[in-house]
Protein backbone atom coordinates (compact mmCIF):
# COMPACT_ATOMS: atom_id res chain seq x y z
CA UNK A 1 0.00 0.00 0.00
CA UNK A 2 1.19 3.48 -0.99
CA UNK A 3 0.82 6.63 0.70
CA UNK A 4 0.26 9.52 -1.28
CA UNK A 5 2.98 12.33 -0.19
CA UNK A 6 1.08 15.32 2.45
CA UNK A 7 0.84 18.38 1.02
CA UNK A 8 1.13 19.91 4.81
CA UNK A 9 4.04 22.63 4.94
CA UNK A 10 6.80 22.11 7.08
CA UNK A 11 9.97 24.00 8.34
CA UNK A 12 11.67 21.06 8.82
CA UNK A 13 15.01 19.84 7.30
CA UNK A 14 14.30 22.86 4.65
CA UNK A 15 13.63 25.82 3.92
CA UNK A 16 10.59 27.91 4.77
CA UNK A 17 7.17 26.81 2.74
CA UNK A 18 6.54 29.76 -0.13
CA UNK A 19 2.78 30.28 1.21
CA UNK A 20 4.53 31.00 5.15
CA UNK A 21 6.93 33.39 3.47
CA UNK A 22 4.58 35.02 0.98
CA UNK A 23 1.65 34.46 2.76
CA UNK A 24 0.60 35.79 6.15
CA UNK A 25 3.66 35.56 7.88
CA UNK A 26 5.79 37.21 5.85
CA UNK A 27 6.84 39.51 8.51
CA UNK A 28 9.02 36.59 10.40
CA UNK A 29 12.14 35.57 9.90
CA UNK A 30 13.24 32.23 9.62
CA UNK A 31 16.59 32.02 11.74
CA UNK A 32 20.29 30.47 10.29
CA UNK A 33 20.48 28.52 13.23
CA UNK A 34 19.56 24.55 13.03
CA UNK A 35 18.96 22.15 16.21
CA UNK A 36 18.42 18.43 15.35
CA UNK A 37 17.16 19.37 12.08
CA UNK A 38 14.63 22.14 13.13
CA UNK A 39 14.78 25.74 12.39
CA UNK A 40 13.10 28.11 13.87
CA UNK A 41 11.24 31.74 13.39
CA UNK A 42 12.72 34.85 15.10
CA UNK A 43 10.19 36.76 16.30
CA UNK A 44 11.00 39.78 18.17
CA UNK A 45 9.20 40.39 21.30
CA UNK A 46 5.88 42.45 21.36
CA UNK A 47 6.16 45.99 22.24
CA UNK A 48 4.00 45.52 25.07
CA UNK A 49 6.64 43.04 27.06
CA UNK A 50 9.16 46.06 26.80
CA UNK A 51 6.96 48.85 27.72
CA UNK A 52 6.46 47.04 31.02
CA UNK A 53 10.50 45.98 30.75
CA UNK A 54 11.20 49.62 30.76
CA UNK A 55 8.60 50.40 33.35
CA UNK A 56 9.96 47.77 35.84
CA UNK A 57 13.22 49.54 35.71
CA UNK A 58 12.02 52.78 35.62
CA UNK A 59 9.82 52.19 39.17
CA UNK A 60 12.96 50.04 40.64
CA UNK A 61 14.77 53.17 40.61
CA UNK A 62 12.31 55.25 42.22
CA UNK A 63 11.54 52.81 44.51
CA UNK A 64 15.64 52.39 45.56
CA UNK A 65 15.98 56.37 45.58
CA UNK A 66 12.35 56.89 47.79
CA UNK A 67 13.00 53.83 50.32
CA UNK A 68 17.00 53.76 51.26
CA UNK A 69 17.39 58.20 50.58
CA UNK A 70 14.70 59.43 51.11
CA UNK A 71 14.14 61.55 54.24
CA UNK A 72 10.49 61.38 54.45
CA UNK A 73 10.29 57.00 53.61
CA UNK A 74 8.85 54.77 55.57
CA UNK A 75 10.45 51.73 57.04
CA UNK A 76 9.60 48.29 58.28
CA UNK A 77 10.47 49.48 61.63
CA UNK A 78 8.83 52.52 61.57
CA UNK A 79 5.66 51.25 60.70
CA UNK A 80 5.75 48.55 63.48
CA UNK A 81 6.84 50.99 65.92
CA UNK A 82 3.51 52.74 65.02
CA UNK A 83 1.41 49.78 65.09
CA UNK A 84 3.28 48.93 68.60
CA UNK A 85 2.38 52.60 69.98
CA UNK A 86 -1.53 51.86 68.29
CA UNK A 87 -1.45 48.87 70.13
CA UNK A 88 0.01 50.30 73.59
CA UNK A 89 -2.53 52.80 73.58
CA UNK A 90 -5.62 50.55 72.90
CA UNK A 91 -4.10 47.94 75.71
CA UNK A 92 -3.67 50.44 78.49
CA UNK A 93 -6.05 53.07 77.92
CA UNK A 94 -5.05 55.42 80.40
CA UNK A 95 -3.71 53.04 83.03
CA UNK A 96 -0.85 53.27 84.84
CA UNK A 97 0.60 50.23 86.03
CA UNK A 98 2.83 49.82 89.27
CA UNK A 99 6.20 48.26 89.16
CA UNK A 100 5.69 46.55 92.75
CA UNK A 101 5.11 43.22 93.34
CA UNK A 102 1.14 43.52 93.56
CA UNK A 103 0.94 45.29 90.02
CA UNK A 104 3.36 43.09 88.14
CA UNK A 105 1.96 39.93 89.87
CA UNK A 106 -1.72 41.15 88.59
CA UNK A 107 -0.55 41.70 84.76
CA UNK A 108 0.97 38.27 84.57
CA UNK A 109 -2.25 37.01 85.35
CA UNK A 110 -3.71 38.96 81.86
CA UNK A 111 -3.21 36.62 78.94
CA UNK A 112 -3.96 39.46 76.49
CA UNK A 113 -1.06 41.64 78.43
CA UNK A 114 1.21 38.93 78.47
CA UNK A 115 0.61 38.22 74.82
CA UNK A 116 1.45 41.22 73.88
CA UNK A 117 4.60 41.04 76.25
CA UNK A 118 5.82 37.87 74.50
CA UNK A 119 6.02 39.68 71.12
CA UNK A 120 7.99 42.67 72.74
CA UNK A 121 10.32 40.30 74.36
CA UNK A 122 10.66 37.98 71.61
CA UNK A 123 11.16 41.33 69.21
CA UNK A 124 14.10 42.99 71.94
CA UNK A 125 15.25 40.38 74.14
CA UNK A 126 15.34 36.82 72.32
CA UNK A 127 19.14 37.94 70.80
CA UNK A 128 20.64 37.47 73.77
CA UNK A 129 17.99 35.17 75.70
CA UNK A 130 16.28 33.00 72.85
CA UNK A 131 12.69 33.36 72.24
CA UNK A 132 11.57 30.83 74.73
CA UNK A 133 14.24 32.38 77.36
CA UNK A 134 16.59 29.86 77.45
CA UNK A 135 19.82 32.06 76.86
CA UNK A 136 21.79 32.13 74.54
CA UNK A 137 24.65 34.92 75.82
CA UNK A 138 22.01 36.40 77.74
CA UNK A 139 21.40 34.31 81.46
CA UNK A 140 18.50 31.35 80.70
CA UNK A 141 15.48 32.82 82.44
CA UNK A 142 13.71 29.95 82.96
CA UNK A 143 15.54 28.31 85.73
CA UNK A 144 15.28 28.48 89.03
CA UNK A 145 18.67 30.59 89.43
CA UNK A 146 18.86 34.18 89.49
CA UNK A 147 21.77 36.74 89.15
CA UNK A 148 20.68 40.41 89.80
CA UNK A 149 16.82 39.38 91.15
CA UNK A 150 16.13 38.82 94.45
CA UNK A 151 12.28 39.87 94.72
CA UNK A 152 9.65 40.57 92.02
CA UNK A 153 10.21 44.61 91.38
CA UNK A 154 13.81 43.37 90.64
CA UNK A 155 12.57 42.14 87.09
CA UNK A 156 11.35 45.48 86.73
CA UNK A 157 14.27 47.29 88.04
CA UNK A 158 16.92 45.18 86.06
CA UNK A 159 14.79 45.94 82.88
CA UNK A 160 14.96 49.41 83.35
CA UNK A 161 18.34 50.48 84.46
CA UNK A 162 20.00 47.01 83.44
CA UNK A 163 23.08 45.06 85.03
CA UNK A 164 26.46 43.16 84.55
CA UNK A 165 28.04 46.95 83.64
CA UNK A 166 25.46 47.16 80.41
CA UNK A 167 26.08 43.55 79.53
CA UNK A 168 22.00 43.42 80.16
CA UNK A 169 21.42 47.27 78.91
CA UNK A 170 19.11 49.91 80.29
CA UNK A 171 15.63 49.72 78.39
CA UNK A 172 14.04 52.77 80.12
CA UNK A 173 14.19 55.01 77.23
CA UNK A 174 12.63 52.45 74.74
CA UNK A 175 9.93 51.16 76.64
CA UNK A 176 7.45 53.40 78.46
CA UNK A 177 7.12 52.04 82.23
CA UNK A 178 3.87 50.40 81.41
CA UNK A 179 5.81 48.09 78.58
CA UNK A 180 8.24 47.74 81.23
CA UNK A 181 6.07 46.52 83.50
CA UNK A 182 4.88 44.09 81.33
CA UNK A 183 7.62 42.83 80.53
CA UNK A 184 8.75 41.89 84.14
CA UNK A 185 5.59 40.00 84.50
CA UNK A 186 6.66 38.09 81.46
CA UNK A 187 9.54 37.49 82.11
CA UNK A 188 8.92 36.30 85.73
CA UNK A 189 6.62 33.85 83.74
CA UNK A 190 9.35 32.51 81.91
CA UNK A 191 11.07 30.30 85.42
CA UNK A 192 9.56 26.54 84.99
CA UNK A 193 8.89 26.68 81.27
CA UNK A 194 10.75 24.26 78.71
CA UNK A 195 13.31 26.13 76.51
CA UNK A 196 14.29 23.97 73.40
CA UNK A 197 18.35 24.09 74.51
CA UNK A 198 18.57 25.94 78.02
CA UNK A 199 21.87 27.58 78.72
CA UNK A 200 23.54 26.64 82.08
CA UNK A 201 22.51 27.92 85.45
CA UNK A 202 24.22 31.00 86.88
CA UNK A 203 23.18 32.87 89.73
CA UNK A 204 21.19 31.64 93.29
CA UNK A 205 18.48 29.76 93.73
CA UNK A 206 15.59 31.49 95.00
CA UNK A 207 11.99 30.73 96.26
CA UNK A 208 9.32 30.18 94.37
CA UNK A 209 7.55 33.64 93.51
CA UNK A 210 4.29 34.35 94.76
CA UNK A 211 1.04 33.26 91.72
CA UNK A 212 0.07 35.82 89.71
CA UNK A 213 -3.68 37.26 90.82
CA UNK A 214 -6.19 38.66 88.93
Amino acid sequence: MSTAPSNTPSVVHGSAPQDLVHGARARDHLSDHEYDGIREYDNPTPGWWHLIFIGSVFFSIMYVAYYHFSPIAWSVEKAWQAEQNAEVKRLFAGKVLKPDEAGILAVAADEPLMQFAQGTFQTNCAACHAKDGGGINGVNLTDDHYKNVKKVPDFFTVITNGANNGAMPAWRTNFSDNERVLLAAYVMNLRGTKPASARPPEGEVLPPFPKPTK
